[in-house]
């Protein structure tokens, strides 16, 4: 990732209150990273359903796309731009993510499903077929989006990850809160161990690190939240472990759980692997 090159930020488009949602916070988001947002609806059985039953020509799509459009640039200094695509909403994600070298793809939580019914499941699934970061926003407006809060399991590979963090800090801010989601209790030697040397590679980029210990009462998802709070974090990022080597973020259960919870921080769903095209081994 350059920051000198245009990456817009991607909203898959329904034109149903949940896709407006997440195109009024990538709107923000975009004026505040100083990027474009680019708006793509994806015609599939849904969108040539809801014609037919309406009686409206193709050109609605676009009378509508262009309505949206206009409407998120109304007292914002940022460009819009909008792709009609036909195929699923999974293949569309997919190519125009690559084409557009866009930064991330935005969706939200708030709000009704419409038209291609984006449900919270669906919306994981999309995020599961984005091969770029995907932030998810919560329910209330967001206005910053720094220091990031990453939880991170220290005895598992983390290499790519703080490489990963290396490429967000352009966008996102160089301070990130380690939330570990190990005990250290009975690994203490170790656990230090560990904490030096990410530290140490963090701030080898740039990067400055605080690290959150692991808390031996209440949930995991608890704890992030008292995190969140207690350090004023602007952004939850979620990554994958290396292990998986999984060019895309695949959320799990406990993935899934903590980006529907009342943590309310913008999550960045992100695979280290997006970025190993660029790591310098």
């Amino acid at each position: 990732m350059q920051k000198n090159t245009a990456m817009p930020i991607l909203i898959i488009v329904d034109f149903s209150d949940n896709s407006l949602e997440a195109a009024i916070q990538a709107a923000n988001l975009a004026e505040l990273l100083h990027e474009d947002l680019l708006l793509v609806h994806a015609v599939n059985h849904y969108t040539r359903a809801y014609l037919h039953e309406n009686n409206l020509d193709s050109e609605w799509i676009e009378e509508s796309m262009e309505w949206l459009s206009q409407k998120l640039t109304r007292g914002r200094e940022i460009d819009v731009e909008f792709v009609i695509r036909e195929g699923s909403v999974y293949e569309v994600i997919s190519k125009i993510s690559r084409e557009s070298n866009a930064l991330l793809i935005a969706f939200s939580l708030k709000g009704k499903p419409g038209l291609q019914k984006f449900t919270p499941e669906k919306i994981m699934r999309m995020v599961a077929a984005s091969p770029i970061p995907s932030i998810i926003f919560p329910r209330h407006v967001c206005n910053k989006f720094s220091p990031m809060l990453f939880p991170v399991n220290l005895f598992r590979g983390w290499a790519k990850k703080a490489k990963a963090l290396t490429h967000l800090s352009q966008w996102f801010g160089k301070q990130v809160i380690v939330v570990e989601n190990h005990s250290s209790v009975m690994f203490a030697s170790e656990i230090e161990r560990e904490r030096y040397h990410f530290s140490e590679k963090l701030n080898s980029f740039g990067l400055e690190c605080t690290f959150a210990s692991y808390l031996l009462q209440g949930s995991y998802t608890n704890q992030l939240a008292y995190y969140a709070k207690r350090y004023k974090a602007g952004l939850l990022v979620l990554m994958n472990d290396e292990e998986e080597e999984s060019l895309h973020f695949r959320p799990g259960l406990s993935e899934t759980k903590i980006i529907r919870s009342k943590i309310g921080l913008p999550v960045l769903c992100v695979s280290p692997y997006m970025f190993s095209q660029d790591e310098s081994r």
